[in-house]
């Protein structure tokens, strides 16, 4: 099929940020502690429970991914050693193996959090019928592995033809090195693709740095800019097709 336009070039792929944009989250509580009452069970250490550990390594852990966010350092957190050293912290020695199990476990228990879009599917299936390539391109510092296994467990692994995460580039967006690795996965040149995100610096400025043009939705983050430097804004994703109809293809 003929690949859709926004503005005077051609556009052949599309990649997306992936929360906020594609799906919404909410914490499992619930899951989270069965998640850790299955860990602590499998160090047989009576020193700690499922709760004390839910507290004092996810807890502790995810402050630190959002104080590290916080800082906006482009470079990302290594979520491994974080780990590691939470549990040391506690006396807990864990092989590699071990570690890899514990944190797997935890990335599970949040699938119970995730809720897709509603209209993420129907829209990440029109854009594919109209031909054009579709990856993600996310800042999650979390076990790449499980990343995948989620957008497997949600339904949209099926639909993108690439996803990348931070966790695994050592980058955060707008750094340019996550967006050239998320280009590469999805075999696409920069000038004919659109990236679609909610956040201002991290999926507009990065995507313009990166030779994108961007798309911001507000569905779920409104992230304002007075200036408006975002070369579209749309209301919800599923106006996205129809965007990229009116400016000339068939998306």
């Amino acid at each position: 099929m003929s690949p859709a336009t926004l503005g005077d070039a051609p556009v052949t792929a599309v990649l997306f940020d992936y929360g906020l944009t594609l799906m919404t989250y909410t914490r499992p509580a619930d899951a989270l502690h069965r998640a850790y009452s299955r860990i602590a069970a499998t160090l047989g250490d009576p020193r700690w429970d499922g709760d004390a550990l839910l507290d004092a390594v996810h807890d502790r852990v995810d402050a630190r991914v959002a104080a590290h966010e916080a800082t906006g350092s482009l470079e990302e957190i290594d979520i491994t050693a974080a780990h590691r050293e939470a549990y040391a912290d506690l006396g807990i020695a864990l092989d590699s193996q071990q570690l890899d199990d514990a944190m797997r476990e935890e990335q599970v228990a949040w699938w119970e959090g995730i809720h897709v879009a509603p209209d993420t599917a129907p829209t990440l299936h029109a854009l594919r019928h109209a031909g054009l390539r579709l990856g993600i391109c996310s800042n999650a510092p979390y076990r790449p592995a499980s990343m995948r296994e989620q957008l497997q467990h949600v339904g949209l692994l099926p639909l993108v033809d690439a996803a990348v995460f931070s966790g695994e580039v050592g980058w955060r967006k707008p750094a340019p090195q996550i967006f050239a690795a998320a280009l590469r996965a999805l075999g696409a040149e920069p000038r004919s693709t659109v990236h679609v995100g909610d956040r201002v610096r991290e999926d507009v400025d990065g995507a313009h740095a990166a030779g994108m043009r961007a798309v911001r939705i507000r569905e779920h983050h409104d992230d304002a800019d007075p200036d408006e430097r975002a070369d579209a804004v749309i209301d919800r994703l599923a106006y996205l097709p129809a965007l990229l109809r009116a400016a000339g293809g068939r998306g």
